[in-house]
């Protein structure tokens, strides 16, 4: 006799597999969508790849929905690890600096180094580059090559004092540091397009990135109330019928031959 699954009742649990799976394939569509778009119609590149155009104007709008779902996320995890919180702040950090604190609709005027207004993280790299080049007289080479020999010190550092193992092992046990990771090493790439590449389409791919990168951090904000993936979203609420009495199917009887 088969056993009857308990009614549906509301979960404590929010659905995290359901709200991710759909975050995912949504976002990703968004992004193939975005540089179809680009490539398929030439007119319309100036809006998609502009300030103030549809990527510059979603990135920002990703990025609060991130900082909101985190903070939600966190406020309802009990035991979630206080490094969760960096998430919203790294959201709302970007998302400030998208509108560029408000310059724009606000009004005032932010300081300048040379003919850079600080309005902003690139920005304020931006007005480096320019000290360095009237004051050190470092070229764009000379810097790249700097960048590449502290980040060639960091990670020898890290192989001697082997912290790169416990920081993996710590990763794989906290998806959402994953996808903020990864979102920063996007806008890390954005910037530096920014700072030294020119032209229509190195544009594009920043806010194209900018845009991912928001994309990753909303996806790493809903898993923030995963606790145990094995019963997340709907396998959760199965859980109390799966754990109970298994359900019994009629079997046939055995069929035995004479003889044996």
């Amino acid at each position: 006799m088969l056993t009857r699954a308990p009614e549906r009742v509301p979960s404590p649990v929010p659905p995290v597999a359901e709200a991710t799976r759909a975050a995912t394939i949504g976002l990703a569509l968004a992004a193939i969508a975005l540089v179809a778009c680009y490539a398929a119609l030439p007119g319309a590149r100036a809006w998609l790849e502009g300030e103030g155009g549809l990527t510059d104007l979603a990135t920002p709008v990703l990025l609060v929905i991130a900082a909101m779902a985190a903070w939600w996320g966190i406020r309802h995890t009990p035991g979630a690890p206080g490094a969760c919180w960096l998430l919203p702040a790294a959201a709302l950090l970007g998302a400030l600096d998208e509108v560029h604190y408000g310059t724009g609709f606000l009004g005032y005027h932010p300081p300048q180094v040379g003919p850079v207004a600080i309005d902003g993280f690139t920005a304020l790299l931006a007005a480096g580059k320019h000290l360095a080049a009237t004051q050190l007289g470092l070229s764009t080479l000379d810097l790249a090559a700097a960048a590449a020999l502290v980040a060639a010190g960091a990670a020898f550092l890290m192989a001697r004092e082997r912290r790169a193992p416990r920081a993996l092992a710590w990763l794989a046990d906290h998806p959402p540091a994953v996808h903020l990771l990864a979102a920063g090493v996007l806008v890390l790439a954005a910037t530096g397009l920014d700072l030294f590449a020119v032209g229509s389409i190195p544009a594009f791919i920043e806010e194209w990135l900018e845009f991912v990168a928001a994309g990753l951090l909303v996806r790493g904000a809903l898993l923030i109330p995963r606790r145990d993936p094995a019963v997340s979203g709907w396998r959760h609420r199965l859980r109390p019928w799966l754990e109970g009495e298994a359900p019994q199917r009629a079997l046939p009887p055995a069929v035995t031959r004479p003889g044996l």
